[in-house]
């Protein structure tokens, strides 16, 4: 295929006659790959001659490849964006409750803090299973919410991360998670 913005200069123009049918055909091709009436004529007929493929092949594939970037670049800067304020919140919060916790229990335990950290696997171990259960639910409950953001448009996101004051959760989402901890 020849691409329309390098071969613009490098034109001569022809009259051509066509068929009412032929012309529709052309017509079709070129707004299906993106091309001028003139372009897809050119492509076809150095396909018809036996033309190196590959020559117009390559520039074909590069456009088709370059018009399903840009179609799906909103996408693409919604996930980015998304995945690094997440991950940068997720982190600092995360911290900033462990340093916490590691602080309480020093202070009730100062001389064997550390191992009381540890939770186990086994259901017969209690309350560690339960902790586990309530760890699952919490876990449960962050990907529903991942889902609803990964649905929301771009524009909306950025408002929301714009925000110097973020949404806190719902009266609803925090009864439901209570609601659910308990017939754990």
């Amino acid at each position: 295929m020849l691409k329309i913005n390098t071969r613009y200069r490098n034109t001569r123009k022809k009259t051509i006659s066509l068929t009412n049918e032929g012309h529709d055909q052309l017509k079709r091709y070129a707004d299906a790959h993106g091309l001028t009436f003139s372009a897809a004529i050119e492509t076809l007929s150095l396909v018809g001659m036996k033309a190196d493929l590959t020559q117009l092949l390559v520039p074909l594939l590069n456009d088709i490849v370059a018009a399903g970037l840009a179609r799906n670049f909103n996408r693409l800067a919604k996930l980015s964006i998304q995945a690094a304020a997440e991950s940068a919140m997720t982190h600092d919060l995360t911290s900033m409750l462990l340093l916490q916790l590691i602080r309480q229990e020093a202070e009730r335990h100062p001389a064997d803090f550390e191992d009381r950290f540890a939770v186990s696997h086994d259901p017969t171990v209690q309350p560690d299973f339960r902790i586990r259960e309530v760890y699952n639910h919490m876990r449960h409950m962050a990907r529903k919410r991942q889902k609803r953001l990964m649905g929301q448009p771009l524009q909306q996101l950025l408002e929301q991360y714009a925000q110097v004051e973020p949404a806190v959760a719902g009266t609803e989402s925090v009864a439901l998670a209570e609601t659910e901890v308990g017939h754990a």
